[in-house]
């Protein structure tokens, strides 16, 4: 199936997470996954069109700018036909004006969020409740690791899993409101005032129905500025995470519950997150002779990279040399160069100018040097 993760601005680490979820998409061998990655914050926006519709599922990881008008209208067409969607963490901040999004969303957090924004939700003795008091919409208490309970144990996200699992550690929010129309909750967890949280049982997993649309929203996976990402890499968040796309793209869930999965006292980290800088030649022998059609893995693998060492200056300086390289290189294919325009163009440095501006020169290439170019320069 095809899946489509949108980035590109946040307040949280988007150049950590969109890699991040590409890979746990890709892992499940359900889904081949591409990013549209939008321009950086106050640059313009009205060239960020996309076309949600050749897409069985689409993963929000975007908080920012407004999308232009008909990559709006695209995006409530595709839900409303039947596309699916995947609400992720700090994505449901995004957009408190536009009630369309909200309505996707379900619930949804900061931004200005009010009681006009619709009510809290959450678990009082193992009934939903809906309180309209006024008050903020969203908060979350300091980091820590919790405990997720299943609300709907059957629904086939869910189905198979332990009914009570340890989240790593992550951020619980809490407090979110928004229209909660055709919503139902799976999971939730005790947001415990021992870490500034609100002492009730806040809503973590959902699903929503807009239209033939299937939503599933999930508030867990906090990418934050180190260079580990404990909350992303927990087999609950990822497992969850891989079930809900699947039916959000399909209406059912086909994935086996694994074998290794978090108890209710330990939470567990995913094995797929291993170290991978051994062998970085390789990789990017593999990544000059890249052609569209291949596994683009070995990108997957360099941005992976890149958000493990961002705070690195010295690691990025030599990603970008890397870089640099291979569009230097004679040997290296048009469709890698495409890609590597398009995809790291974000982190370049003013080395990478005079390479950008003689690739302009290149009519196949010319489009996306441009973009590349002016990326840098805003």
């Amino acid at each position: 199936m095809q899946a489509l993760i949108v980035t590109g601005q946040s307040n949280h680490n988007w150049q950590k997470s969109s890699v991040a979820l590409k890979y746990i998409l890709d892992k499940s061998e359900l889904f081949v996954t591409g990013m549209a990655i939008s321009p950086a914050k106050g640059n313009d926006m009205s060239e960020f069109v996309i076309d949600f519709s050749p897409y069985d599922v689409v993963v929000l990881d975007y908080v920012g700018d407004d999308w232009p008008v008909q990559t709006k209208n695209n995006f409530v067409e595709y839900v409303q036909n039947g596309g699916g969607v995947v609400v992720y963490h700090q994505s449901n901040n995004a957009f408190p004006d536009w009630p369309a999004y909200n309505e996707i969303t379900g619930l949804g957090g900061w931004g200005g969020r009010n009681e006009a924004s619709g009510p809290y939700i959450y678990i009082v003795d193992g009934e939903l409740v809906r309180d309209d008091s006024p008050g903020r919409g969203g908060s979350h208490g300091r980091q820590h690791e919790f405990v997720v309970q299943a609300f709907k144990p059957d629904h086939p996200i869910l189905k198979g899993l332990p009914e009570r699992w340890m989240q790593a550690q992550d951020e619980l929010y809490s407090e979110l409101r928004g229209p909660a129309e055709n919503l139902e909750v799976l999971a939730y967890a005790y947001a415990d005032k021992q870490y500034g949280g609100t002492g009730r049982n806040e809503p973590q997993l959902m699903t929503i129905t807009y239209g033939q649309g299937r939503i599933f929203h999930t508030t867990l996976g906090h990418a934050g500025r180190g260079n580990n990402l404990p909350a992303m890499e927990s087999v609950g968040f990822i497992v969850t995470l891989q079930r809900g796309a699947e039916w959000a793209a399909t209406g059912k869930v086909t994935q086996k519950p694994p074998k290794n999965f978090p108890s209710e006292t330990e939470s567990l980290r995913w094995p797929f997150f291993e170290d991978i800088d051994e062998g970085f030649e390789d990789i990017v022998k593999r990544m000059q002779n890249y052609q569209t059609g291949m596994s683009n893995d070995t990108f997957i693998i360099l941005k992976h990279l890149v958000a493990k060492h961002g705070n690195n200056p010295e690691k990025i300086s030599e990603y970008n040399q890397t870089i640099r390289r291979l569009l230097n290189s004679r040997r290296t294919t048009t469709d890698c160069k495409q890609v590597l325009l398009v995809d790291f163009s974000w982190m370049a440095d003013e080395q990478m100018k005079p390479v950008y501006e003689k690739l302009l020169k290149d009519p196949e290439l010319a489009s996306n040097a441009q973009f590349a170019l002016d990326r840098l320069e805003n």
